[in-house]
């Protein structure tokens, strides 16, 4: 006649610290699945639906030649999404602006450098040449991108990590001026947003503008998701 053993407190213990092992182990390949299916969906999805749009703008300037007293001046503006949205470009607006100084001799000093520094966040006050003698608006571009304009116009969009860059070349009078502004604007939305109407306008400085049409004035919460960036650098004629 045979008898069965009862398993020993040691084999029953080993027993059970195996079976809390794989239960661990299964909870954990378990845990990181969903983590790792979450995260998936959460950066292709979520996120990106729920990131501002995000454009950077930058602009280079260099001389291209020059006839006479005009200088041809070439222009690199790049236009960026540094965000993790989609987005539309609705508008983009250049400005050229010439200065001319206003120099005195080498013996003059301007008036304002000895007076008391005003109160202000921002101080630029040059010892022998005074305000600008001249400021003129000699160059103005713009333009509306599809969904901004009811005229023809084409599509402009940027997904996340993209760049697109425009040369331009334009002419400035040296003997009339000694530097020039260049002022660049983009207005822009998320993809998923609808697209605002935009028109264009001159300010009190002769500047062009592209602001919100006046059709937003019906619906301005559709309006309301209307991004802009700027960017201005200068160029010595000299």
């Amino acid at each position: 006649m045979s008898t069965s053993k009862k398993p020993g407190r040691a084999e029953k213990k080993k027993f059970d610290h195996e079976i809390l092992n794989s239960i661990v182990q299964s909870i954990a390949i378990l845990a990181a699945g969903i983590w790792g299916v979450y995260t998936f969906i959460y950066q292709a999805k979520i996120a990106p639906s729920l990131a501002p749009p995000t454009l950077s703008v930058s602009c280079t300037l260099e001389k291209a030649g020059q006839k006479d007293n005009l200088v041809a001046i070439r222009s690199t503006v790049t236009r960026s999404n540094v965000g993790q949205a989609r987005v539309r470009l609705l508008g983009i607006t250049y400005n050229v602006i010439g200065i001319k100084e206003h120099f005195g001799t080498s013996t003059d000093t301007n008036p304002d450098f000895n007076s008391i520094v005003p109160t202000t966040s921002t101080v630029r006050e040059p010892r022998y040449y005074g305000k600008p003698d001249k400021r003129e608006v000699i160059l103005r571009v713009g333009k509306l991108f599809e969904g901004a304009t009811n005229s023809p116009s084409s599509p402009s969009d940027l997904n996340p990590g993209e760049s697109v860059s425009r040369d331009m070349v334009f002419y400035a009078d040296k003997n009339q001026f000694d530097s020039i502004k260049f002022q660049v604007r983009l207005l822009y939305s998320k993809m998923t947003d609808d697209p605002i109407p935009l028109s264009f306008k001159v300010d009190d400085e002769g500047l062009i503008v592209a602001e919100k049409d006046i059709s937003c004035s019906s619906e301005p919460e559709k309006c309301k998701a209307l991004n802009a960036t700027d960017f201005t650098t200068e160029l010595s004629l000299w």
